[in-house]
């Protein structure tokens, strides 16, 4: 049955680089350090939401909370006029240098930079309104996309392997979030992603197996110290988190079953035994997808330092 399961599972898996050759999306971090310390949170966030506008609509995915890959804003400050009378108003210049690089090794891929102009009733609305003239269809912000793009596929091409050597050392020492954040940020259109998503598989399986031990024996350790309803619920609480095809599965059964036995048939858990394999299937290249995306939303903020960052 598991290799049935796991056999399915491929197939969902296989079909979807096909579907996405076309529809090459590369997942991008975007980073606007604190850099002026007159710069207010709204003004920072209108900078951040136009860059993941800019990057959406060129075919990248501006939305990622991590990846391999990010999008840095470095804002220097110009000149800046006062205009005095019953409402002042205050203009600013401002020269914003973009630039995309690895989070890993911190190599730069591509940079530009343009000049800003925007006025306010104080210095925070004029950046705001400095950031929101940045158009979207700037053609030298599109330019420098383009060109971060096709140098970032061409890194997912050529170091595919790398990649995979780093996955499984990190799998090795059990971290396997970081192992899967690591994969799922290969874009599906590189020509060797058979290979990632292979590597994938394995590692989830890993992690599932490991996950499944651990919950195995922790709720065996609450239901041998209460063999009550009370422990029941506890115990089946870590059961019904266990991903079925997990090696141990069978074993999250028979400690279910010795729990059903003494407190009987509306034990709540006993009604999680029937959900449909296929479905869960259907779900794992998800279940994989939502680890790395979990793992990456609890990493430290990554911050500036001699003109690019550092964890």
């Amino acid at each position: 049955m598991k290799k049935t399961i796991l056999a399915l599972g491929m197939a969902v898996l296989c079909a979807i680089p096909m579907n996405a050759q076309n529809d090459c999306i590369i997942p991008m971090m975007v980073l606007v350090p604190q850099q002026i310390d007159s710069l207010a949170p709204m003004a920072q966030s209108k900078l951040e939401t136009r860059l993941r506008q800019i990057i959406t609509q060129n075919g990248m995915d501006g939305g990622a909370q991590f990846a391999t890959f990010s999008i840095v804003a470095n804002l220097t400050e110009g000149s800046k006029e006062v205009i005095s009378g019953l409402r002042p108003l205050v203009t600013l210049t401002s020269e914003l240098e973009l630039y995309v690089g690895n989070n890993y090794t911190g190599d730069k891929f591509a940079s530009t930079s343009i000049v800003l102009n925007g006025a306010g009733r104080n210095e925070s609305k004029a950046y705001t309104a400095a950031f929101g003239s940045i158009s979207t269809s700037n053609a030298q912000i599109q330019k420098f996309l383009k060109d971060a793009k096709r140098k970032v596929n061409e890194y997912y091409e050529t170091q595919v392997p790398s990649i995979i050597r780093q996955a499984r050392s990190f799998s090795i020492r059990r971290e396997y979030e970081e192992a899967l954040c690591l994969l799922t940020s290969v874009p599906t259109c590189c020509s060797r992603y058979a290979e990632v998503e292979q590597c994938m598989l394995e590692i989830y399986q890993q992690y599932v197996d490991y996950d499944c031990a651990v919950k195995v024996n922790k709720a065996r350790s609450i239901w041998n110290a209460s063999q009550d309803k009370e422990g029941a619920v506890l115990a089946g609480a870590y059961l019904a988190s266990i991903d079925p095809a997990s090696s141990c599965w069978d074993d999250a059964l028979s400690l279910a079953e010795t729990i059903r036995t003494r407190i009987g048939d509306d034990w709540e858990f006993s009604k999680e035994l029937m959900r449909d394999s296929v479905m869960l299937e259907k779900a794992k290249i998800e279940a994989i997808r939502a680890i790395g995306v979990a793992f990456g939303q609890n990493q430290k903020a990554l911050t500036v330092r001699e003109n690019w960052f550092v964890r």
